[in-house]
């Protein structure tokens, strides 16, 4: 009997039991609009396709079709009764293992049909390669061999699994055969699990709300704008000191993707029309108005930013285990660690102190914050924006822990233009929310989804 890993790494390509079964409601432009097992897996593959996991799903396309083939030239295909009975053998061996079969992803994901057309897969992969080496019944058939059969299988076919050598809708052409990149898709959803198909399902309501709002307000955008913000990506990345220098291209080659393949991105494509979308709600005679009517709130918002970084640490009122420390040990441990910068860089002093995960590793670096910045505590903002230049605070109490906050950097004044482009970033990102919020989205049973993005 193969391995475990091995079943399991087979069980690809089958459908779902309900292709169109119906995974979450929600709002469109008015009316009650559905987020189905198809748009799902639809959006996984192209979301996935050129990373680790789809590029992985690929390859078990190509395994896969190459043992149904041989199976059925060879006759070799178990019959449903075989099939079940070893399903029975394998749930015996796998809860013997200490895992619950039925709670696998691969398991959860599939209908009985499709799990059952799956393992008849595994069986026939089994049959193929023990007629070929002409081994007795009892001999075992070892993963090795099974991987050695498929890839002398692979070297009698033309295989093509490059996007790039591919029509957008195909994952995989073997010979003159192509295989859907919805069948991809399919893979990738019964392999999900519960936070990947919650994502995906919150971006199919945000893609389909925005393409809506976008032709309610009749926004559309061209290649040569899609070819714009792709250069503006590259250039901001480029003055991004937090890549270190990284070029751009070497930082999408190590999501799988070229700049090209950024440009086909539904996803990117989305946010450059998000971007137009916007201006066109919040056009820069809006902008300039607002700047106007109160400069300082919108300075606040928009002005000048500092770069931070911090020496965190946790407190609570009532110490555990989890968190050792009261607000007044807190704040006697940042005084200390103060103490050393008499001797030490702040960063080094972050590194070994500090609690924050995030920004631990960096020596403490934060990034660039607004004066109203909601991704840190209003005491510890104010704070900072009362220090000069390379200035370190006194230990701050927040709810969530103590703060040791150094200025590292202060921005010179933007211009009017700077604020107004800030401003409609900010209309963007509050935008890109508001839709989701606006689509009020709903699991089949109606129950309300966490806004994430």
């Amino acid at each position: 009997m193969p391995s475990i890993p091995l079943l399991l790494s087979l069980c690809v390509s089958a459908a779902p039991q309900d292709p169109a079964e119906v995974l979450a409601r929600f709002t469109l432009a008015g009316k009650e609009a559905v987020v189905t097992r198809d748009d799902v897996a639809l959006e996984l593959a192209f979301h996935q396709r050129r990373r680790e996991d789809g590029r992985a799903g690929c390859e078990h396309l190509v395994d896969t079709w190459l043992v149904r083939t041989e199976a059925a030239k060879a006759g070799v295909q178990p019959s449903r009764d075989e099939v079940q009975a070893f399903w029975q053998q394998l749930q015996q061996q796998i809860k013997a293992q200490g895992q619950d079969p039925m709670q696998m992803p691969i398991v959860k994901n599939s209908g009985e049909d499709a799990l059952l057309a799956d393992l008849t897969v595994t069986l026939a992969h089994e049959r193929l390669v023990r007629k070929e080496l002409e081994l007795g019944k009892n001999e075992r058939v070892t993963p090795e061999m099974l991987g050695l059969w498929l890839q002398d299988e692979r070297l009698q076919h033309t295989i093509v699994t490059d996007p790039d050598k591919l029509p957008v809708g195909v994952a995989v052409r073997i010979d003159q055969t192509d295989i859907a990149i919805a069948e991809l898709g399919t893979l990738l959803l019964r392999r999900s699990q519960p936070e990947d198909l919650d994502q995906m399902i919150q971006q199919v309501a945000w893609l389909r709300s925005l393409h809506a709002l976008a032709a309610e307000h009749k926004v559309t955008i061209d290649a040569a704008e899609v070819d714009l913000e792709l250069r503006a990506r590259a250039e901001a990345a480029r003055h991004d000191p937090r890549l270190g220098g990284i070029p751009f291209e070497q930082m999408l080659q190590a999501q799988g993707l070229t700049p090209q393949a950024l440009k086909q991105s539904r996803v990117f494509v989305a946010q450059t029309l998000l971007k137009k979308v916007a201006a066109v709600l919040h056009p820069r005679s809006e902008l300039l108005a607002a700047l106007a009517a109160d400069r300082n709130g919108v300075l606040e918002r928009a002005g000048a930013r500092r770069r931070l970084a911090v020496v965190y640490a946790r407190a609570t009122d009532t110490p555990n285990e989890l968190i050792p420390r009261t607000f007044a040990d807190a704040v006697a441990f940042l005084t200390k660690a103060k103490e050393r910068l008499a001797r030490e860089t702040f960063a080094n002093v972050a590194r070994i102190e500090s609690e924050d995960p995030g920004s631990k590793a960096r020596g403490g670096d934060l990034g660039w914050f607004h004066a109203t910045s909601k991704m840190l505590p209003a005491p510890v903002l104010a704070a900072a924006f009362a220090l000069p230049r390379d200035g370190v605070s006194e230990p701050i109490q927040a709810e969530d822990g103590c703060y040791l906050i150094k200025v590292t950097d202060v921005e010179p004044e933007p211009s009017d233009e700077q604020i107004v482009e800030r401003l409609r970033e900010q209309h963007v990102d509050a935008l890109m929310k508001q839709l989701l919020v606006d689509a009020d989205l709903r699991r089949a049973d109606g129950k309300p989804f966490e806004v994430r993005r």
